[in-house]
C-alpha cells in the first residue's frame, strides 16, 4: 500500500547518485551540442552579446530563490517533457544537417527544458520556467535578422538624431545614414545602430518585469518598452554627438569620449526603465511602495533542520536520459561538416586590358576618397 505525503511535506537534497546522473546529463548535452555552443559562447567578439556571460548565473540565482517553494513540491512523471526532448533533438539534427548553428543553439535550450520538465513535472517546472527563459537571451540572432534589424535601426536613429540636431538650430543634411554638417560628415554605422543597447536592455527589462510585483499588463509594458527606449536614447546620443562635432570638431565623435557617451546612454536607459516602473506603480489597483513592488526575496531558512523526505527520480527522466545518450552516440558518428569557401580569383589578378580599354590599378581607399569628393561636388552644385 503506497503512502501519501502531506501537502506540507519537505523534500531533501538529491542523493549523491542523482547528482552524478545530473552531471552526466550536462556532459552529454555539451557533447551533443558542442558545435553550436562553441559558436554561441563567443560573446567577447560581439559587444551586443557581452551580457551573455552573466545570464546563466542570473537564471541560477532566480531558480535558487525558489528553493523553499520547490522543496514543498513533489516531482512527478511528465511525458510531455520526453516529447519536448524529442523535439529538441529533432531541431538539433536539422541544424546539424543544414549547418544552421542558431538552430543547434535553440535546440540545446529546448532539450534542456524538456529534461527539466521530465524530471520535475509540470507543477514544479512552471515555478522555474520564467527564470529558465532568460537563457534564450544568450543566443545571438541569425545573421539575416541581425543585419536587417541593424539597417532599419540605423535609418531610424539617423532621422531622429538629425531632428535633435535641428532643434539646436544647426543646418544639417541627411542622406541615408550619413549626416552632413557641411564641414563634417558623420556616418551612423552598424555599431551605432543601437543594438549594443537593445540586446542587453531587453534582457534587463525581462528580468525587471519578472521581479516586478504588479499586474501582468504592467510587466508586459516593462518588457516591450526596451525597444522604444533604445531607439529614443540612441537617437538622442547621435544628435548630441552631431551638436558637439559642430561646435568642437570631429574629436567629439572619436576615442574615449565616444565610448563614455555610449556607457552613459546605456545607464540612462536603465534609469528610464526604473522610472517607468515607478510610474506604473502609481496607477491601477494594488498599489505598493516601490521598495515592495521591486524587491528580490532571499530563500527563507524557516525549514532549516526540518526532516525531509527522499526525492525519487521519475521514470520519464530515465527515458529522456536514454534518448540523450542515444543521440550522443549518433552525434559522434555524424561526419564533420565544415564551411566550404569556393576558390575565387583575386581582384589583383583581374586583367587590366580588355580589347582597346586599358585600366590601371587603384586602391579601394582611393576610390572611396574620389567618390566622397564627387559627392561633395554634387552637393555643392545642388546647394548653389
Amino acid at each position: 500500500m503506497e503512502m501519501t505525503k502531506p501537502q506540507d511535506a519537505l523534500f531533501g537534497r538529491p542523493q549523491a547518485w542523482q547528482l552524478a546522473l545530473g552531471a552526466l546529463t550536462l556532459l552529454l548535452l555539451v557533447l551533443i551540442f558542442y558545435d553550436g555552443l562553441k559558436l554561441m559562447v563567443i560573446w567577447w567578439e560581439r559587444d551586443e552579446y557581452s551580457h551573455g556571460y552573466i545570464l546563466p548565473f542570473v537564471a541560477l540565482f532566480l531558480v535558487w530563490q525558489k528553493k523553499p517553494q520547490l522543496m514543498q513540491i513533489p516531482f512527478n512523471t511528465n511525458w510531455y517533457g520526453v516529447g519536448l526532448v524529442i523535439f529538441g533533438l529533432f531541431v538539433y539534427v536539422v541544424g546539424e544537417l543544414s549547418t544552421l548553428y542558431t538552430l543547434i543553439q535553440y535546440a540545446f535550450l529546448i532539450t534542456l527544458a524538456g529534461l527539466l520538465l521530465a524530471f520535475m513535472g509540470w507543477k514544479a517546472f512552471r515555478v522555474i520556467i520564467a527564470p529558465l527563459f532568460i537563457l534564450f537571451f544568450m543566443v545571438p540572432l541569425p545573421n539575416f535578422l541581425y543585419n536587417n534589424l541593424s539597417a532599419y535601426l540605423q535609418l531610424i536613429s539617423s532621422e531622429l538624431g538629425v531632428a535633435v540636431i535641428r532643434l539646436f538650430g544647426i543646418s544639417v543634411f541627411l542622406e541615408g545614414n550619413v549626416i552632413d554638417l557641411g564641414t563634417y560628415k558623420l556616418q551612423v554605422v552598424e555599431a551605432c545602430s543601437g543594438l549594443r543597447y537593445l540586446f542587453p536592455l531587453t534582457a534587463l527589462s525581462y528580468i525587471a518585469a519578472y521581479i516586478y510585483r504588479g499586474a501582468f499588463w504592467k510587466k508586459l509594458i516593462i518588457f516591450v518598452s526596451a525597444l522604444p527606449i533604445t531607439i529614443l536614447m540612441n537617437s538622442f546620443r547621435i544628435g548630441v554627438i552631431g551638436v558637439l562635432v559642430e561646435h568642437w570638431g570631429q574629436s567629439m565623435a572619436e576615442g574615449f569620449l565616444h565610448d563614455f557617451e555610449g556607457w552613459f546612454v546605456f545607464m540612462a536607459c536603465a534609469g528610464l526603465l526604473l522610472l517607468e516602473m515607478w510610474l506604473l506603480n502609481l496607477i491601477g489597483r494594488n498599489r505598493l511602495p516601490f521598495r515592495e513592488a521591486f524587491i528580490i526575496d532571499m530563500p527563507s531558512a524557516k525549514h532549516a533542520g526540518a526532516p525531509a523526505a527522499r526525492r525519487e527520480t521519475p521514470p520519464s527522466f530515465y527515458v529522456a536520459f536514454g534518448l540523450l545518450l542515444a543521440m550522443a552516440l549518433v552525434s559522434q558518428a555524424l561526419p564533420n561538416r565544415t564551411e566550404i569557401i569556393p576558390d575565387r580569383v583575386s581582384f589583383a589578378q583581374w586583367p587590366d586590358q580588355l580589347g582597346e580599354w586599358r585600366g590601371k590599378p587603384k586602391k579601394l581607399e582611393d576610390i572611396y576618397i574620389d567618390a566622397l569628393k564627387l559627392d561633395d561636388y554634387l552637393l555643392e552644385d545642388y546647394r548653389s
